[in-house]
Formats: C-alpha cells, structure tokens, sequence
C-alpha cells in the first residue's frame, strides 16, 4: 500500500510539474508569435523603456524615490504617483529603465493618474484596452489576473495589461522584452 501512495503522490508532482513547465512554455512562445505592434510612442507618466532615472527631466518630475527593493540584476524604485521602476543597477547603464509600472494599492484599487500613451489607466475596461491596441496581442495568466500583451519586436518593448475578474485594468507594465 506504501509503495502504491508513493507512486501515486509521484505521478500527481510529476503532472504539476509538466503542466507548470507547459504554460511557461507556451507564454514565452505565444510571445515570440504575436505578430508586432508599433510601442515606439509609448510611455508611462512622460518616460520610456531605456530612459535614465539620473536624468534631470526625471528627477525633476519624480524627485527621489518613496522607496527601493532590490535583487540580483535590478533597482525596483517607487516613485510619487504610483510609478515603480526596474532599473540596472550596474557600470554605464545603471539607472537605465527596463520596466515602468503602474499598480493599485489594495486601499485604492483603481486611483491613479497615470496612463500610457492611448489613455488607458487603472480602473480600464479590456475592451477599451482591445479597442485603442488592436488584435496583435498575447495572452497569459499569473497571480490571478488575466494578462493581455502586446510587443514590438523592432524595439525589443512588450506592454501588459494584467486585468483582474471582472475585466478591469489593475497593473500596467512598459518593459524591455528581455526583463524577467
């Protein structure tokens, strides 16, 4: 009976495990086959993909950052406003943007002023978000949300709206395809 739970409790990790290993599969591919769409006016609160967080225009709008985490290959800042970034945080490029975000807080689910470049804020419909970005998009799903991506491919930029039950836009990402 022992041995019998033991390969049954095997098999159950080892289906997880597959089906796991499958969606990140299929998500990183279902990428790579969205056929492209143009991002090169797109920003978020005034800043771009690869714009530094130490230019003066920057500092100016943002001032010093609320607050920092940081891992291995980025600086995550927060900013007045709601804007968070992933920066390098090493030699010549560092303070480079590699993602720009905009989330709720879980007191304010929906307010925040800033947008991309099409109008789309927190608190969008995904059909607002289909109707001003097109059909060129991928799907994804993570932490509970309903993920909707587009990417350039010439500029090497994805944007993401990650949409929570009921169809509304809760964060907003602006990155460099190759961020993690």
């Amino acid at each position: 009976m022992g041995k019998m739970h033991y390969k049954r409790k095997l098999v159950i990790i080892l289906t997880i495990i597959g089906i796991a290993l499958g969606l990140y599969v299929y998500s990183a591919f279902s990428q790579k086959l969205t056929k492209s769409t143009d991002l090169s006016d797109e920003s978020i609160g005034g800043f771009k993909v690869l714009d530094n967080i130490s230019s003066p225009e920057f500092i100016r709008e943002y001032g010093e950052p609320i607050d920092q985490d940081n891992n291995n290959a980025y600086d995550y800042y927060y900013w007045k406003g709601g804007l968070k970034t992933a920066s390098i945080n090493t030699d010549e490029d560092k303070g480079k943007i590699m993602r720009l975000i905009i989330s709720s807080t879980d007191d304010a689910q929906f307010e925040n002023s800033l947008q991309t470049s099409k109008g789309i804020k927190l608190g969008s419909k995904k059909a607002d978000v289909l109707s001003k970005y097109g059909d060129h998009y991928y799907k994804s799903y993570e932490q509970g949300a309903d993920i909707i991506g587009y990417i350039d491919h010439k500029r090497n930029i994805t944007l993401e709206f990650w949409c929570v039950p009921g169809g509304r836009v809760a964060e907003i990402r602006l990155d460099d395809a190759d961020v993690i």
